[in-house]
């Protein structure tokens, strides 16, 4: 099988599990079945030459369900303004995720999403398992055909970095403030907490050699789905499908040509299908003051030579 038969399956693959989520959730009529992290978690499996993080399926279905358990009881039962639910939530995330042995930083955005967007609806962690489970399930189903590489998982140390862990929670509570405090929610965006903590680990290539594309990359990404859907608003639920299809093409061209793959730009292509009409002009400049401040942080910690 060649290269181009290899990475159209893969696109397929792609493009399948992002219309069934968005499909089941205009069917059950519940907007909490859209969880932006599969659009992030299928790229990252199926798009990327390499499997983009070090875990295997049974640690990454874990960590996303235990992830969505706790944010929703943060929001059930922690009776904090959300803005401290929130800085909790990332505190919880990444010690752990941390501990967990993986380098999966998606869980991140599994805890925090529900509590920013206060969700309480069973529909979410549903979606979380159904869609979880698809991909892990795919991805070794491409591994037995050959399309992928089977990849072997190698524990990783479980410690935490102190000067490394209080740097994205300084970074990560002040954009959150920033956020609640401005009504611009979305620059604190889960996927924008994913690549942050992901880009903020010391002497991070794509930091080093891309910080420009990264935000290029993850403003195109945001703009495909918001501007996207604001085409078709209005109109019948039916029509959301062909605006996640035509999002999800115009997502993959980017993420194909705009520099290094970085996956959390698919899950801000899915958040915009969460984003409230009336906000969905604005959503990629707030992911795009968002991601630059990150990238920037990073940037200058990585120049001044800071080590953990």
């Amino acid at each position: 099988m060649s290269d181009t038969e290899k990475r159209t399956i893969s696109i397929i693959c792609y493009l399948a599990v992002v219309l069934m989520m968005v499909l089941l959730s205009i069917m059950s009529d519940e907007r909490e079945v859209i969880f932006p992290e599969v659009g992030a978690i299928a790229a990252g499996m199926f798009l990327t030459p390499h499997r983009s993080w070090m875990t295997n399926g049974r640690r990454m279905f874990a960590l996303l369900l235990v992830g969505g358990v706790i944010g929703m009881g943060i929001v059930r039962f922690l009776p904090l303004p959300v803005m401290a639910q929130m800085i909790t939530g990332y505190i919880a995330a990444l010690l752990i995720q941390s501990l967990s042995g993986t380098s999966f930083v998606p869980m991140i955005s599994a805890l925090v999403l529900p509590v920013l967007l206060q969700t309480r609806s069973i529909w979410y962690l549903i979606s979380l398992v159904i869609f979880s489970l698809t991909i892990i399930g795919i991805r070794k189903l491409l591994e037995k055909m050959g399309i992928k590489g089977s990849e072997e998982y190698i524990p990783m140390e479980r410690s935490i970095k102190p000067s490394l862990t209080v740097f994205r929670i300084i970074m990560a509570s002040i954009m959150i403030a920033i956020a609640l405090g401005t009504g611009l929610r979305f620059i604190a965006a889960p996927p924008l907490l994913v690549a942050f903590t992901e880009l903020s680990a010391h002497n991070n290539r794509v930091i080093r050699l891309h910080p420009i594309r990264v935000i290029m990359l993850m403003l195109l990404s945001s703009a495909s789905g918001a501007w996207v859907r604001l085409l078709f608003a209005g109109l019948p639920a039916c029509f959301t499908l062909l605006a996640v299809l035509i999002s999800t093409m115009i997502f993959l061209v980017v993420f194909y040509n705009a520099g290094p793959m970085v996956p959390p730009a698919g899950a801000v292509m899915v958040l915009a299908y969460l984003v409230p009409e009336k906000a969905l002009l604005i959503y990629p400049l707030e992911i795009l003051i968002g991601i630059g401040a990150f990238v920037g942080v990073c940037v200058v910690r990585e120049r001044i030579g800071v080590r953990v």
